[in-house]
C-alpha cells in the first residue's frame, strides 16, 4: 500500500512539473534516457539506448549525442544538412543502435545506427559507466551512472509511471532505474526532421544566389590537462589548463567556476579572464587557492550560469612531474606537460637518445677476473672451471649435499666404551660411571647393603611386628584367658585330690 502511495506521490510531482512548462517547446531537461542495454549473450557491442521527450511539448534534438565514462561522443542525432533539424515530439523515443544489434536482431526502425568504439568490448561497460545525452552546446541534458554489474541477460530500464503516454520517474535517485530481463520489443523511433525556411531578401540582387551562413553556436570551455603531482613540493606548481575550442569566438571566464575534489567539493571563482580562440589560459595553485591530490581527484568547469560544460576523467596516483591530459579524445598520462598549448603524448622512453650510452662509458672498468653484469651494470667475479669441482674430502669424511662441505661418515656401530665408563642412552656417548667414596669412618645415611639373603635388622623388624601382634591380642583378650586360665588351674586342682 506504502509503495502504491508513493507511485501516486511521484506521478503527481511529475504531472505537475510537466503542467508549469511554458507552452512553447519543453525544456531539454525533461528529456532524459530511460533504457540502456550494454550488451546481450551474443555480443558485447549488441548495444541499445533509448532516449524519451517526458513532457507534452516538442523539442529540438538537433546534433545532440551519448557519451560514455571517457566522454567520448559515440552516437549522434546529426542531420545531413545544415538546413535540417531535428525534433522529437512529445511523449516520443529517440533510439540509438550498434551496428551489431541491428544486423542481429533485423530491426531496422532506429533513430541512429553507431560503430562501437570497441569491436570487442563496445562503447558502454556493462560492470560500470555513466552515459549522458550532451546537446549540441555541449551542456549535459541528462546522466546515468551505475557501479554494480549487469548480466548479459540484462538491460537497465526507468521506472515507468504510467502508460499511454509513458510518463516516467525523474528524480535523480536510485528509484529511477532498476535491471530488468532482456526484451525483443524496443521503442520505435518517432523523430522528426525538418527544413528550414528563410525569408528571401527584399532586394535580392542579381546573379546565382548563395546559400545563408548560419551563425554558429560558439562551443564551451574545455579543461584539456592539469599537474596534479609536482616535481618536488606541489605548492605553488599545481596547474589546470583550459583551451577554447572555437575558432572564431573568444569566451570570457567571468562568472565561471572550477570545482575540484573527489566528490568536487572545493569551488573557485574565476576572474574575468578571456581566453582567444583556438588558444589556451593556465590557472595556477599560485594564482588561486586550490590542491589537487596525489592520490585521486576529480576537476569540473561551470559557466556563469552554474551548469557543468566540462568535467575531467578522475585520475589515480599520478607519478611526479606527469601531467593528465585530455589526448585524441582519450585522459592518459604524459611524461611532457605542455602547460598553455597543445598537449604532447608520453615519448618511447623519457631519457634522451645517447644518454644511456654515455653513462655506461663513464663507468670504471672491471678487474681481469670480473664481467660488467647486464642486469645490475655492476662487476662480478668470473666464475672459473677449476672451482666447480671441489677437493676430495678426507678418509672417513663425506660431503653434505645441502653446504658442500665435508662431515665425518656416521657410523652404525658404535666404539666400546673404556673401563670405568658407560653409554649414556640418550646421547650415544660414553660417561664415567659415578660411585660413592669409599671412607674409613662412618657416613650419616650410608647403609650396607648384602649381596644374598635378609639381613638381622629385617629378622629382628619381623620379630617386633609379632610380639607386637601378640601383645595385642593378649591384651585384647585378657578376661577370656583369664577365665581359660582359671578354668585349667581348676581341672588341674580336681584331678590332684
Amino acid at each position: 500500500m506504502l509503495k502504491k502511495c508513493y507511485g501516486l506521490f511521484l506521478g503527481l510531482v511529475v504531472l505537475t512539473g510537466s503542467a508549469c512548462v511554458t507552452p512553447t517547446h519543453a525544456s531539454s531537461a525533461s528529456t532524459i534516457i530511460t533504457m540502456v542495454r550494454p550488451g546481450s549473450p551474443n555480443s558485447a557491442t549488441e548495444e541499445r539506448v533509448a532516449i524519451y521527450n517526458n513532457s507534452s511539448f516538442e523539442v529540438e534534438v538537433t546534433n545532440w549525442c551519448l557519451t560514455n565514462k571517457s566522454q567520448v561522443k559515440f552516437a549522434c542525432l546529426t542531420p545531413e544538412t545544415s538546413y535540417e533539424r531535428i525534433y522529437l515530439p512529445a511523449y516520443s523515443y529517440a533510439t540509438f543502435l550498434s551496428r551489431y544489434s541491428v544486423e542481429n536482431n533485423q530491426q531496422f526502425d532506429y533513430s541512429v545506427m553507431y560503430e562501437p568504439t570497441n569491436n570487442s568490448s563496445g562503447s558502454i561497460t556493462a560492470s560500470g559507466d555513466t552515459i549522458s545525452i550532451i546537446n549540441a552546446d555541449n551542456v549535459s541534458v541528462d546522466q546515468f551512472t551505475w557501479s554494480s554489474s549487469i548480466g548479459s541477460t540484462q538491460h537497465w530500464a526507468r521506472t515507468i509511471l504510467s502508460t499511454l503516454p509513458d510518463l516516467f520517474v525523474n528524480t535523480n535517485s536510485s528509484i529511477d532505474w532498476q535491471k530488468v530481463i532482456l526484451i525483443s520489443a524496443f521503442p520505435s523511433s518517432e523523430i522528426i526532421y525538418r527544413e528550414i525556411i528563410l525569408d528571401p531578401p527584399i532586394d535580392e540582387p542579381e546573379g546565382p544566389s548563395q546559400p545563408p551562413v548560419l551563425p554558429e553556436l560558439p562551443l564551451p570551455a574545455v579543461i584539456t590537462e592539469l599537474l596534479p603531482n609536482a616535481v618536488g613540493s606541489d605548492t605553488n606548481n599545481e596547474w589546470i589548463e583550459i583551451y577554447n575550442p572555437n575558432q572564431l569566438v573568444d569566451i570570457s571566464l567571468s562568472g565561471y567556476q572550477l570545482a575540484v575534489g573527489a566528490n568536487l567539493e572545493k569551488k573557485i571563482t574565476l576572474n574575468d579572464l578571456i581566453i582567444k580562440a583556438g588558444q589556451y589560459v593556465v590557472i595556477t595553485n599560485t594564482d588561486y587557492t586550490y590542491s589537487l591530490l596525489n592520490t585521486s581527484s576529480k576537476v569540473a568547469l561551470y559557466n556563469d550560469s552554474g551548469v557543468m560544460v566540462s568535467e575531467v576523467l578522475a585520475y589515480t596516483s599520478p607519478g611526479e612531474g606527469k601531467a593528465w591530459a585530455l589526448i585524441d579524445d582519450v585522459w592518459q598520462y604524459t611524461d611532457n606537460p605542455s602547460p598553455g598549448s597543445a598537449n604532447i603524448a608520453s615519448s618511447a622512453s623519457s631519457d634522451p637518445a645517447g644518454t644511456a650510452s654515455e653513462a655506461v662509458a663513464t663507468l670504471k672498468p672491471c678487474a681481469d677476473n670480473q664481467y660488467r653484469s647486464p642486469e645490475t651494470n655492476r662487476c662480478r667475479l668470473i666464475s672459473s672451471s677449476s672451482s666447480a669441482a671441489p677437493a676430495v674430502c678426507k678418509q672417513g669424511q663425506e660431503r653434505n649435499p645441502e653446504t658442500n662441505r665435508c662431515r665425518a661418515i656416521a657410523t652404525s656401530t658404535a666404539a666400546e666404551c673404556k673401563a670405568g665408563q658407560e653409554r649414556n642412552p640418550e646421547t650415544n656417548r660414553c660417561r664415567n660411571i659415578k660411585k660413592l667414596v669409599e671412607t674409613d669412618y662412618a657416613v650419616k645415611g650410608a647403609t650396607t647393603q648384602q649381596q644374598g639373603g635378609m639381613g638381622w635388622y629385617m629378622w629382628a623388624a619381623i620379630a617386633g611386628i609379632v610380639l607386637l601382634i601378640l601383645g595385642y591380642a593378649v591384651w585384647e583378650w585378657r578376661d577370656e584367658l583369664k577365665s581359660l586360665v582359671g578354668t585349667i588351674k581348676a581341672k588341674f586342682a580336681g584331678k590332684a585330690n
